[in-house]
């Protein structure tokens, strides 16, 4: 835990780092889950790794489960933490965008 906590508050000096998050987006016939991952993955930095259906608990609504790569040499050499956090109020904020929640430790590449 200690590791983590060092890894997500202080490292600046690596280059990469993934972590998993569950996306819920609204799906409509003028803009579905491809628009939404389209947005995501035009953000700088940002790749898409692979994405992973979940169960549609409610009509309209599109679950899934993205695995992302972050570029810290493009997005600065800020804590993950930080670099997470801005990613994740960017997302939540783009059109269609139920909910954003990263899951589980980053992991470093």
């Amino acid at each position: 835990m200690e590791d983590f906590n060092r890894f997500i508050n202080e490292q600046t000096d690596l280059p990469d780092f993934r972590f998993e998050a569950v996306c819920v987006n609204r799906s409509t016939k003028e803009r579905g889950k491809e628009d939404v991952l389209n947005d995501i993955r035009s953000l700088p930095g940002v790749t898409i790794v692979a994405v992973r259906e979940a169960d549609k608990p409610r009509s309209g609504e599109d679950y899934s489960l993205l695995s992302i790569k972050v570029d810290r040499f493009i997005l600065g050499h800020r804590s993950v933490k930080t670099i997470m956090r801005g990613l994740a109020a960017r997302i939540r904020r783009m059109e269609g965008v139920i909910s954003f929640a990263v899951k589980g430790v980053p992991e470093q590449l």
